[in-house]
């Protein structure tokens, strides 16, 4: 095996790690958003505190996906993934997800400023982002096999 090559190889194992964070932060969000509307003050500040730290680790996640999967795919690819219209899915649906990631972050200032709305639009954004993720890993797998 070549430097290259063990390099990609540490590469995806990287990836995958991020993509499980990730994936842990995109499960539980929109199962916490939704309860904070109706939260007593001091279980809304716990689970505020919560989504902040979850918060962190999906934006450390999604910037390691991003770099680590570019990196991938130079490397092991050479630009060239083995099925590309798959792989532009997989694309499309990553854009998706950082726009309801967006969204969902500009939604939790709302909703830590009071915003009582804020919950419902975390019930529609936490799903969108969710089968987003799913598209991107049903994509992956048809791109990357």
């Amino acid at each position: 095996m070549d430097l290259v090559a063990i390099l990609a190889a540490l590469l995806i194992i990287i990836h995958i790690v991020a993509f499980i964070a990730g994936g842990a932060h995109s499960v539980i969000m929109p199962i916490l958003g939704p309860k904070l509307a109706t939260a007593t003050p001091e279980v809304r500040a716990q689970l505020f505190d919560i989504v902040g730290k979850l918060g962190k680790v999906g934006k450390v996640a999604m910037a390691t996906l991003l770099v680590t999967g570019i990196a991938t795919l130079w490397l092991k690819w050479n630009w060239t993934p083995p099925n590309a219209v798959w792989f532009w899915i997989k694309m499309a649906g990553i854009v998706a997800m950082l726009v309801f990631i967006v969204l969902n972050e500009r939604n939790s200032h709302k909703a830590r400023a009071g915003d009582s709305e804020a919950a419902k639009r975390s019930q529609i954004f936490g799903p969108l982002t969710g089968a987003a993720f799913a598209v991107v890993i049903l994509s992956a797998v048809f791109a990357f096999n």
